[in-house]
């Protein structure tokens, strides 16, 4: 679980940012009250992953980590001035998703002397921003259908969804239709109505076993780092039973129901073993 060098991990905690992270950039140096603003940088885990809050601050030696036992959330916030130039350094020439445009503003904030390196082109597959994006915003799910009889289907499927638009409005087709086409799969898109409001956003699935091959490797070169390591070992878990037990679908059923009990949302049981390593 160790990172490769510097940069493997900036690209997975570009990844992490972009997916549930904010950068925060006021639009004037005071507010009406003429106290003095700053700008900080954010991200949000879900309380389960505190550790991992805790992780990004002992290697990077700054950031304040706060549980808000509310909302069950922690925020991992950098606010001081040195802090954020040396994570504009490590997002820079990282970032895919239009919060680029909010990188930039942070550096012309500053204005230091800092080159805007622009959109990462490098392949996907070269880089492990796809496992920080995936730790913030992707799912493992198993899917048990009931068929005729007393016949079922198990589906193992990944899940990534998002808005088509961020916050500020950046367009995010771009890096949806490259993370798509890295895993060999289609993008869909989905439309809801909440409060007289039209919700749209991009969903992207893993479930045919070509794609699943794909995100395997992929994740056996840059491994997860959240608590969804544990779901992606119950997925892979479920994988391996389904072969073991294809003859014996009664035994199948109930280790299946088993693992899904325990996973995403509802896991309550959680071994960060796979964090001790990493530097």
């Amino acid at each position: 679980m160790k990172f490769k060098s510097d940069y493997d991990f900036n690209c997975w905690l570009t990844g992490l940012i972009e997916g549930d992270g904010t950068i925060i950039v006021p639009s004037s140096l005071r507010d009406t009250k003429n106290k003095l603003l700053y700008p900080h940088i954010r991200i949000a885990f879900h309380k389960k992953d505190t550790n991992l809050a805790y992780k990004i601050k002992d290697i990077l030696g700054y950031g304040h980590v706060i549980t808000l036992k509310s909302c069950n959330m922690t925020l991992w916030t950098v606010s001081s001035k040195l802090e954020i130039i040396d994570l504009i350094h490590r997002l820079n020439g990282n970032m895919r998703t239009p919060k680029l445009l909010r990188l930039n503003l942070l550096i012309d904030w500053y204005n230091c002397d800092i080159p805007k390196l622009g959109v990462d082109s490098k392949n996907i597959n070269d880089t492990s921003w796809f496992s920080g994006m995936s730790d913030a915003d992707s799912n493992f799910n198993i899917i048990v259908s009931k068929r005729k009889g007393n016949n079922f289907r198990i589906q193992r499927q990944w899940r990534l969804e998002f808005s088509q638009k961020t916050y500020h409005g950046g367009d995010q087709a771009y890096w949806a239709m490259l993370v798509s086409s890295f895993l060999d799969t289609s993008l869909y898109v989905r439309s809801r109505e909440k409060e007289g409001k039209i919700y749209s956003s991009f969903i992207i699935t893993v479930f045919n076993e070509n794609s699943k091959s794909i995100l395997n490797n992929y994740f056996s070169k840059y491994p997860l780092k959240s608590s969804k390591f544990l779901d992606y070992q119950d997925w892979l878990l479920c994988g391996e039973l389904e072969t073991q037990y294809k003859n014996n679908t009664k035994i199948l059923l109930r280790e299946v129901k088993v693992i899904k009990s325990r996973m995403n949302n509802i896991r309550t049981q959680l071994n960060w073993s796979h964090l001790n390593e990493i530097e």
